[in-house]
This record gives C-alpha cells, structure tokens and sequence, in this order.
C-alpha cells in the first residue's frame, strides 16, 4: 500500500506555480552504508523571472517614447514596478515551496518515509519474538540433561535515517532497546548514530559509532540472519561496533567497478563508554573483490534465486592499541590493558537459490595477558562455513559448521577449556519469508560440543522466532 500527500504552505502564490514533481522516497539501509538517494525537482522559477525582466524592460522604453504622457507612463512603470515585484516573490515562494514540500510514504518492512529536496526521514522498527529452549550437559555427574527456557522478545530495535541539506549528507540512529541488546553491562541504548557524506563515487567519509568494517559475517545487517544465533566464532573475534572515523568507496575508479576498500580509525573500547581510559586507537583497514558483478553479501541466503552467480571475496586487518577489554572492543573492562592484532578473510557466494559463506579469523595479543596473572587474553583463531538453499515457495534450508582453535602456548587458560569443550559448532535450520528478511518466521537448532563433532557431550539449543520489520 502506497499513500503519498504533499504539504505545502498555503497563499495565493501557489496559483501560479507551474506543476512539481516531489522526488521518489528511497529505503534507507539500516546497518551499512546509507544508499537513499532523492534528486531535487526541477524548477522553472528562473524562466518565469526572466520574462518578467523583459517584461519591464520593453514597459520603460514605451515609457520614454511617449514624451506627452510622462505622468501616464511613469504610472504604468509604477504599476509594472509593483507586479513586476510581486510576480518576484511569487517566484521566491514558489522555489521556497518546492524546496520545503514533503513527500510521504509508506510500506511494510520499508517504514514511513518524509521527503523533500533539502529533507529526509525514514522512521522504520523491528521485533523479535523468541522461543528458545537450551539442554545442557548434566553438572552433577547424572545422566539427566538440564533445560532452561526462555520465552522473551529477542530484540526491538528502531531506526531514524536520511539525508540533510543535500542527498550526499546523509545520517542514521539505531536504538537497541530489548534487555537482551543490553550486553558487557551497556546502559545506553544506542547501537548507531553517525553521519555519512559522500564526497565522490571514490571517496565517502562516516563518522560517529557503527560497526567496524572488518569481517562479513559480523556485518551482515541483523535483521538478515539466517538462525538466531551468529556463529560462536564470529562472537568471539569479532570487533563489533566502535566509535571513530571511517573513509571508504564501494565502486572505485569506475562505477561498475568489483573492487571495493574501507580505512577505518577508532577508539578501540567500544560502544558508549562513559569513561576515560588510558589513550588508545583501533586501526581497520578492509578491501572487498566481486568479480561478477554486484552481490547483495550483506544479507545471508539467495531469496532473489539470482538467475547469474555473484561471488564476493574480502580481507581485513585490523590493530588494537592499549585495550583494555577482554575481547579487543567487546567484554568486561580489565584492570590492564594489551594490544591486540586481528585478521579476517571471508566468502559469499550466490546462484539460484543456493547460498554459501565462509570465514576464518584471528586475533593475538602482544602479551599473553592484560599487565596481571589472573587476566588473560582471548588469543584463538577460528573458521565458520554456512551453506542454504532457497525452494519455491519461498521455504529455506540452512545449516553451518563453526570451530574455534587455540593458539598455542598463548591462549588463557579460561577461553582453552572453553574450547576444548565447546570448541565446535554444528546448526542447522528452517525459515519460511512471508515478505523476505522483513517478515520471516524461523525455527533452528545449535549444538556446541568437543571437538571430532562429540554429539553425546554436546550442549544443545532450539529456537523458533518471528522477525518482523515495519
């Protein structure tokens, strides 16, 4: 459904206004770089008032031609001065209306969106309704499983998103504000919040906290995951959302370019922090290669069922100076602080309907611990497969393998035994899209275990979900 209003200031001078055309409203994007683009509506104020130039031009010539009716004519360029002025503001007014004239509309999964020349404003949100049901392994040595279920809402989020003053400045906010998007002790809801501007098609410029752009699997947007869950690698060495300054191009050097690069400078603490630490910096730099062409590797799955295959291919490193969380920009504040170096090479590919994503990452610290023995780093690396296939109607199947390693000799002792009995992940799950990604219903299981795929040792997860963005 489409309902489309245009507002504009009441007067007379609308009378003489030559008919509009609002500019179309474009979705914003939610968690990636905003991509609206609206075009000003072209204006034909400026010939109106060249004609009324002329107009007064020939108005005083007849004037000193009649040299008898001075008075007569020196009235008529009075009366031509006067309408010649008021026909000016009428143009002035009419450029002030077209320019401040608003656009609405408004769609399932797309939100409500006000547009005009110098103005936009996309207001979308999102639930998350979940089901999920956890078996684990006995504790006390008996052969009874322990179950834990929690029935809650997963997530909510909201977005405000745009442009201001011209297309090329854009903007976006994200507000988490489910309990469950509360994590490492966050008090503040804000997930996004930056400005974006896009100086030439090699060159954009975003500033403010959003996600680090260093491994795909962790940016792909939220509201686009296949399962519940992103796979325990990823949540591991991952460098999530920051604070910092971010210079990237998606097409460079021609517009159907495959070679996409992102340089990033950052905080290094992570998001919303409320207090001072010792100077640091987290450098990001991201180079991406799709060699068919355009790929949507921003959302999981083939839901389009693309005629061609699309492959994207991407690496990034990444330095983190004088951190004092425990996981780089993520987990609890320690007491010290260490360097960490992290590194990502990741994999999308897509062809009528079958979808494939890979990952491998890694992070090492400079020190095996944070300046106190009983702080040690997260040192691992790790590898993620993902693999699904879209039916008609539009029913998918999904199912990923993940495992995490050591580093040896450097990995603390709390994240080895983690590894070594829950170092390996296996999944697999069924989601049925009323409206793609924007109103999906979903149901998966997830079983973490030894290594050499230990199903009996196994902790075991369900969950069935409804994701619905509006």
């Amino acid at each position: 459904m489409l309902v489309v209003l245009v507002l504009t200031p009441a007067g007379p001078a609308l009378a003489q206004l030559p008919p509009t055309t609002a500019p179309a409203p474009v979705a914003h994007p939610v968690d990636g770089p905003l991509t609206d683009t609206v075009v000003a509506p072209d204006s034909e104020a400026v010939t109106d008032s060249e004609a009324v130039t002329d107009s007064e031009a020939v108005t005083d010539s007849e004037a000193v031609t009649d040299s008898e009716a001075v008075t007569d004519s020196g009235d008529s360029v009075t009366d031509s001065d006067s309408d010649s002025v008021t026909d000016s503001d009428s143009v002035d007014d009419a450029e002030a209306a077209a320019a401040d004239a608003f656009t609405f509309s408004g769609e399932l999964g797309s939100g409500l969106t006000a547009t005009s020349r110098r103005f936009s404003m996309n207001l979308r949100a999102r639930i998350q309704l979940r089901y999920q049901l956890a078996i684990d392994q006995p504790t006390d040595g008996s052969n009874d499983r322990e179950l834990d279920q929690l029935v809650n809402v997963g997530t909510a989020r909201l977005w405000i998103s745009g442009h201001a003053l011209v297309p090329e400045l854009r903007y976006m906010i994200q507000l988490a504000i489910a309990g469950r998007d509360f994590r490492d002790g966050a008090i503040s809801p804000i997930y996004d919040a930056f400005l974006e501007w896009k100086a030439h098609r090699d060159f954009s410029i975003r500033a403010g906290q959003f996600f680090v752009p260093f491994d795909r699997l962790r940016t792909v947007r939220e509201w686009a995951l296949q399962m519940a869950d992103r796979p325990r690698p990823v949540l591991e060495l991952t460098l999530d959302r920051d604070v910092g300054v971010l210079f990237f191009s998606d097409r460079f050097l021609h517009d159907d370019s495959p070679v996409a690069w992102r340089i990033g400078l950052f905080g290094g603490g992570g998001t919303n922090l409320t207090q001072g630490r010792e100077p640091g910096a987290l450098f990001v730099a991201r180079v991406e290669l799709r060699p068919l062409g355009p790929i949507d590797d921003d959302v999981e799955g083939d839901l389009d069922r693309r005629a061609r295959p699309a492959l994207a291919i991407g690496g990034a490193f990444a330095a983190n100076w004088n951190t004092n969380r425990l996981r780089s920009t993520t987990g609890t504040v320690q007491s010290g602080t260490t360097d960490y170096l992290h590194a990502a090479a990741d994999l999308v590919f897509k062809w009528r309907g079958l979808a494939l994503q890979a990952e491998y990452l890694w992070r090492r610290a400079s020190s095996p611990d944070f300046g106190a023995p009983e702080e040690p780093t997260r040192e691992a690396q790790g590898v993620v497969t993902q693999v699904s296939y879209v039916f008609e109607p539009p029913l998918e199947l999904v199912a990923r393998w993940s495992r995490m390693w050591r580093l040896s000799g450097r990995t603390g002792d709390a994240l080895a035994a983690e590894l070594d009995a829950r170092g390996e992940e296996l999944a697999a799950g069924v989601n049925y899209y009323v409206r793609g990604h924007r109103f999906k219903l979903q149901a998966d299981w997830i079983a973490r275990m030894p290594p050499g795929l230990q199903l009996d040792e196994a902790d075991h997860v369900v969950h069935t979900q409804l994701d619905v963005t509006f």
